[in-house]
């Protein structure tokens, strides 16, 4: 028996040691995993090993090449069109990041700058010339340049915050450049008073200088007048006889004009002159510069002939046409409910259409997020859900018809947003009017278990009667005749 209690206390010491040691050694292993975070500014911890990441693997609509085979932005219309592909190594919250651009004040800096900033959401994207597809954060941005721009490579600095699932506060900062050829030597020097003066041009020379549309842009489908004023860049010198023929090699522009030529006759030196054409934008013209060639027939004053040729643009877009179904809903809701509403999107336009959201918002209905569907090609077809609670109306009535709104948003390629809005209605009901019902859709329930209780009593009130009556009788025999009765038992 002794033995018995000194191996329960050596047992119930090596436990206490044990406790003691897990005690000890725990705090020990929190402190080196907490050596594995850094503090932010705000006083948040910060994950050091998440990262957001440029996607240099990749090909992604409108780049020509990856990030490792050495992309940069394209340039023309007096815009360069920035695409950066992010990557996370760690889930984010809301499937979002913020992105702003810092593009520098210096003189010689090409951009105009404006607030560059916007949310960013992680969606799939089809990659390398559509031959496969990834989840990416997706960031572009059309930069405004300066008309009066020098060449070189220019620093943007992107600012990308975010915050992980956990809360964690991420931030990080990339550069990426663009190039610019297309503008004014940096190191030519500085022209003199005395040659600032236009040089003296013998021979007339004739130049398109510039072209302008009937609209700001012609979209695909559209009839559009391009006007452009012909200068003749002789200060000496008229044009005689001037003759205009154009041509446009693209499949999507038809001719509205009555012919393809037309007679200038006479610019005088240092003079100009406007022409006009109308064309029909084909509905199937993808988004894009289209050049319009102009042939110039014309002689001098002296009668001596000439040739030469200039060049027109027309922008062509391609219009963005979404259709939303109707918000799919239940006619009632109960309070304390989860629901889940669909919302179905058509792309029916000839463009790519990026980050398709909708937001809803109505009294009593609380969204857990955002109802995401993502990038849609043209002419496809995708649905997207989202959970809502159900609570009471906010408002002297708890229970009733709720009326929100549904507010589509998404963006064209340039990460221009446009938005729509819809209606939707929903009545919202009490967490116990589903039981009423029942009770009133089946009212003989109660008379079946009052009937079954009534024949239970009435079975036991007979059992008990004959149960009494057979002890009388049983009684009053032994009364009459105690042998008899003794017999029988």
């Amino acid at each position: 028996m002794k033995e018995m209690k000194a191996g329960k206390k050596r047992i119930a010491g090596l436990i206490a040691a044990c406790l003691v040691v897990s005690l000890v050694v725990w705090p020990m292993q929190v402190a080196v995993q907490a050596k594995d975070t850094i503090t932010a500014e705000d006083g948040k911890k910060e994950d050091s090993s998440a990262q957001l990441l440029i996607d240099n693997e990749n090909c992604y609509d409108g780049m020509d090449k990856t990030y490792a085979d050495g992309y940069m932005p394209r340039v023309e219309n007096q815009t360069a069109y920035l695409v950066v592909p992010i990557v996370s190594t760690v889930p984010l919250k809301d499937q979002s990041l913020r992105v702003s651009l810092s593009l520098g004040n210096g003189e010689k800096d090409p951009f105009v700058n404006k607030n560059y900033e916007k949310t960013v959401r992680l969606q799939e994207h089809v990659v390398n010339q559509q031959a496969e597809r990834v989840n990416s954060y997706r960031i572009a941005f059309p930069l405004e340049l300066k008309t009066e721009r020098y060449n070189g490579s220019y620093p943007v600095v992107l600012t990308l915050k975010a915050t992980d699932e956990s809360g964690t506060m991420l931030q990080q900062e990339l550069t990426v450049y663009v190039t610019i050829r297309d503008g004014m030597d940096p190191n030519a020097e500085p022209t003199t008073e005395a040659t600032t003066e236009a040089p003296v041009v013998y021979a007339p020379k004739l130049l398109v200088e510039s072209c302008s549309l009937s609209k700001e842009s012609a979209e695909a489908g559209d009839t559009v007048t391009a006007t452009m004023k012909l200068v003749n860049a002789s200060q000496s010198e008229s044009i005689q006889n001037l003759s205009v023929t154009v041509s446009a090699e693209e499949e999507y522009l038809t001719l509205m004009s009555a012919t393809d030529t037309i007679y200038v006759g006479t610019i005088p030196a240092g003079g100009s002159k406007e022409i006009a054409y109308d064309y029909e934008v084909q509905a199937a013209a993808p988004a894009g510069q289209y050049d319009l060639t102009l042939a110039f027939d014309y002689a001098d004053s002296r009668g001596t002939p000439y040739t030469g040729s200039g060049t027109g643009k027309i922008m062509v877009t391609q219009p963005l046409h979404m259709q939303f179904d109707p918000l799919v809903i239940s006619d009632t809701v109960q309070v304390a409910d989860v629901i889940e509403v669909q919302l179905q999107a058509m792309n029916l336009g000839r463009s790519t259409v990026y980050n398709v959201r909708a937001e809803l918002s109505a009294d009593g209905l609380k969204p857990e997020g955002t109802l995401f569907i993502g990038d849609m090609e043209a002419g496809t077809k995708q649905t997207g859900t989202v959970r809502v609670d159900v609570s009471s109306l906010s408002g002297v009535q708890m229970y009733g018809k709720t009326s929100g709104t549904i507010t589509f948003y998404y963006e064209d390629e340039n990460g221009t947003e446009y938005q729509e809005t819809a209606e939707f209605s929903t009545t919202i009901q009490s967490p116990f009017s589903g039981q009423a019902e029942e009770t009133k859709d089946a009212p003989g329930q109660w008379w079946i278990i009052m009937a079954v209780i009534g024949g239970i009593l009435i079975i036991g009130g007979l059992t008990v009667f004959l149960r009494f009556h057979r002890r009388r009788e049983t009684v009053d025999e032994v009364v009459e005749d105690p042998v008899a009765a003794t017999e029988r038992k």
